[in-house]
């Protein structure tokens, strides 16, 4: 009779040790979170301009959160093209649905009226039931904080987050300002008021360019602010720069003067005014070039350029908010253009002029404008990333 063969079971693998018993190896690590920035950083080129996709690499854990965010203003910002935020509904509006399938929807208080769209948030004010700041956050909808006035009399034109702060502008004369950097809610905050140069005009908007917080207004000066200066008063300063129009000679209130960083350019667009009509019921003179301003930041003078690059720009119409970009994807976005934002893009290239005796087509005339609600129901939205 023949005896049974052993079974032979499979081994595992691994060693044997000193005892002559078998200790499994342990499985391969790979530590994912820490790669090398320049191969994780190609790793989030590839997903843009998606806006999902982005966001799913920032949630995978802090380091790759972390990468997102100081890489921000030169690899993602510029390649991603923006969104249209239709107010009072804050209905958004993709240039492109490779940007996002699905805008993102939410609800914000129907009495809030926007006062701005920066670092990734819309600054609300309300008056009921009590006058306060609402800083929501601008994908989500999620209230981050609400924050009291410094005072309930006074006309708040504009607010914006900053590096360095939360700077709240009433007048032309003074501002205030509130660290907002620290979220304990037991910890009080105080604002801190601030002198704005006597030859200033009213700020419309602000803007961060290597590492400075620049300020611009309707007669396009420019402005840098110190918070942390003392005393208060030497927060704002103007900063001389030649070059430019008379104020006259561009639209101030409803197209305004546009601030927008382009890679390491600081670039400036105007909405030069033609001749005014003698019909008094067309008084109004309307917009007949628009032009683009680089900033020669040694000479600090604005030469008039006609070709931006690669970049575009976006503008909203009679809004506060501009930005640039980089085409990506396929989005449609064309090189050396100016997109401006009104019930549609319409796109320009930059120091376009009316034909001689023609006109804007009229989503453009000033004359719709001043029929529209105001302040600007579309703004571009704000810059997601800080």
């Amino acid at each position: 009779m023949t005896p049974p063969r052993p079974t032979i079971k499979p081994m595992k693998c691994g060693f044997v040790t000193d005892a002559g018993a078998v200790k499994e190896a342990p499985a391969e690590f790979r530590d994912w979170a820490n790669l090398p920035e320049l191969p994780l950083a190609e790793v989030l080129r590839g997903l843009l301009p998606c806006l999902r996709s982005v966001y799913a690499f920032a949630a995978a854990c802090r380091p790759w959160r972390l990468l997102l965010r100081s890489s921000a203003s030169d690899l993602v910002r510029p390649r991603l093209p923006p969104l249209l935020l239709l107010c009072p509904a804050y209905r958004v509006v993709p240039f492109s649905q490779l940007i996002v399938a699905v805008p993102p929807s939410y609800s914000v208080p129907g009495d809030a009226t926007l006062l701005s769209a920066s670092r990734g948030h819309l600054v609300l004010l309300r008056c009921s039931p009590f006058y306060s700041l609402h800083l929501v956050d601008a994908l989500t909808g999620a209230e981050h904080r609400v924050l009291l006035l410094p005072s309930p009399h006074f006309a708040y034109r504009y607010a914006a987050l900053a590096s360095s702060g939360l700077l709240l502008f009433h007048s032309k004369h003074s501002f205030f300002s509130l660290p907002v950097g620290n979220t304990d809610p037991t910890i009080r905050l105080d604002w801190t008021k601030h002198s704005l140069p006597r030859a200033a005009s009213f700020v419309r908007a602000i803007l961060e360019f290597r590492g400075r917080v620049l300020g611009l207004t309707d007669r396009a000066q420019l402005l840098e602010f110190h918070l942390d200066a003392h005393p208060p008063n030497k927060s704002a300063q103007m900063l001389p720069a030649d070059g430019l129009p008379d104020a006259t000679a561009f639209d101030r209130w409803h197209f305004g003067p546009h601030l927008v960083a382009a890679g390491d350019r600081l670039l400036l667009v105007l909405f030069m005014l033609g001749p005014k009509s003698g019909n008094a019921f067309q008084a109004q003179a309307r917009v007949k070039k628009v032009s683009v301003y680089a900033l020669d930041v040694v000479k600090m003078r604005w030469e008039e350029v006609e070709n931006i690059g690669a970049y575009s720009l976006f503008v909203d119409c009679a809004g506060r908010s501009t930005a640039a970009c980089v085409d990506v994807g396929n989005c449609g976005v064309e090189e050396n253009r100016i997109y401006i934002g009104c019930h549609n893009w319409y796109a320009l290239p930059p120091g376009w002029e009316a034909p001689l005796g023609g006109q804007w087509p009229e989503p453009f005339s000033i004359q719709a404008m001043a029929c529209a609600p105001w302040p600007s129901q579309i703004w571009i939205y704000p810059r997601l990333f800080f």
